[in-house]
């Protein structure tokens, strides 16, 4: 389980500890409730900034400072211009789909221009380069989609982590970009190339680097050709890997669930349960779509002891009860009936009070926005809107949504229906399938050619 920013605070949490130790701080914390009252004061005052109501969360992985897509950011602009909230700066870029990291006032762009990919640390605020790490690349999609990136990077203690299209997984250090250490997984361990090049985040946390790759092969449940691997965060050294059915473009996860540690990779097969120490797979469900041209792609969602999963391709959706070593079905999609409670290609749902928000459907025109109880899969409502495999983050009691034609706007979505307030047409070009940062009060966007920062500070008068 991620530390969020207080528990960093009291535990140190970005040096590495046992489960165990862990444990023991938490429990020694719990005795003392006034130590755990003063600490939480002083976390939350040196959260204060010269802004009105904003906080300054850094945002360092993928889907934000607890990988939830949510951001604890308050009073930020929410009266938009028509023509959008300023722009602080932007600047042209090089390809590729993958989010922007912010960590300490920096900024790390993953990104390619012709036949080279760029790690590009800049100044948040500005936009200035403070650092460039380069590698050559030939991979070409097959698909004829962007050639660019397709994971995000991460910044975990004091390193800078990305994994590149062709499954090159590199850790280079914040202050400076000097490589520390680097892994051609792909080759090292004989892993065919994947449809689309290597999507799936890496998942750092606890000092192990998770990872999860696989070819297309198309794979009955009886085979398996994808690996899932744990290397040390700090020496690259492997830890563990253990096979699964194939890629997928869904990071991992990583939760306590019934005092155990979970880790869950929607591999190509399905969703399998592996102890994150050993890697150890605990059980497996098997959801996958019956034709080979197929991927998995959303990161699964947990929310509590409830994991949420989907596919498109006709596949579907599933909420599953899990405890230390099984888990029940809460629902799942019946797949003998056409209609999908959901079908997500790649953006995983926003999660709020008991409800999920999420971009379903495979394609542009059978694309829509739909909200669906979590604990039964009721369908609240569905809006056929222009966002179609849109994207989202949550702050401050709204939804900031990128539609994949470029559009971005403004929600307040509740299971009594969704309001619009502000639309501004066309801030990105087509596609536009790189989801939104907020850091500080900046709202960065990117899509293969632009990287925009807007300033939604309020400023005091």
């Amino acid at each position: 389980m991620r530390a969020s920013p207080f528990e960093k605070a009291i535990t140190g949490f970005s040096t590495p500890r046992t489960e165990q130790e862990e444990r023991k701080i938490v429990t020694s914390l719990n005795s003392k409730p006034g130590l755990l009252a003063a600490l939480a004061l002083g976390v939350l005052l040196s959260c204060l900034v010269p802004l009105a109501g904003a906080r300054a969360d850094d945002w360092p992985h993928w889907l934000g400072p607890k990988r939830d897509g949510a951001s604890a950011e308050k009073g930020w602009l929410k009266k938009w211009p028509a023509a959008g909230p300023p722009r602080l700066w932007e600047q042209n870029i090089g390809g590729g789909y993958s989010s922007i990291i912010i960590s300490g006032g920096r900024l790390i762009l993953f990104q390619r221009i012709e036949a080279t990919l760029h790690i590009d640390c800049l100044d948040a605020a500005t936009g200035k380069r403070q650092w460039r790490f380069s590698y050559p690349t030939d991979y070409e999609d097959l698909y004829g989609y962007d050639a660019g990136p397709r994971c995000a990077p991460a910044v975990y203690d004091g390193g800078v982590y990305t994994l590149g299209p062709k499954g090159v997984l590199h850790c280079l250090a914040l202050e400076t970009g000097k490589k520390k250490w680097s892994i051609d997984i792909r080759t090292r361990y004989g892993i065919g190339p994947n449809f689309f090049g290597t999507g799936a985040t890496p998942l750092i946390t606890g000092g192990k680097v998770f990872c999860n790759l696989g070819s297309t092969r198309f794979i009955p449940l009886r085979m398996r050709d994808g690996m899932a691997f744990a290397f040390d965060a700090g020496t690259g050294k492997e830890l563990w890997k253990t096979v699964t059915d194939g890629g997928s473009y869904a990071a991992p996860s990583l939760a306590e669930i019934d005092e155990a540690r979970q880790l869950f990779i929607f591999h190509r097969g399905g969703l399998s349960c592996y102890d994150p120490a050993t890697g150890k797979e605990r059980w497996k469900f098997p959801w996958h779509a019956r034709f080979r041209d197929s991927v998995n792609g959303a990161t699964p969602l947990v929310v509590g002891d409830k994991v949420f999963f989907s596919a498109t391709y006709g596949t579907g959706s599933v909420c599953l009860q899990v405890k230390k070593d099984s888990y029940k079905t809460l629902w799942k999609d019946d797949l003998s009936r056409r209609g999908r409670i959901l079908d997500i290609h790649w953006t995983p749902p926003n999660h709020l009070d008991g409800h999920l928000y999420a971009f379903s459907g495979r394609n542009p025109p059978d694309a829509m926005f739909k909200c669906v109880e979590l604990a039964t899969g009721k369908v609240k409502w569905e809006w056929r809107s222009h966002f179609y495999r849109g994207s989202m983050i949550y702050s401050d009691g709204h939804f900031i949504a990128m539609g994949e034609f470029g559009d971005l706007a403004l929600l307040q979505l509740s299971p009594a229906g969704h309001k619009e307030l502000i639309r501004v047409p066309k801030v990105l070009s087509s596609p536009a399938w790189t989801v939104p940062t907020l850091s500080g009060g900046l709202l960065y966007l990117r899509d293969t050619k632009r990287l925009i920062c807007m300033d939604l500070r309020v400023k005091k008068k």
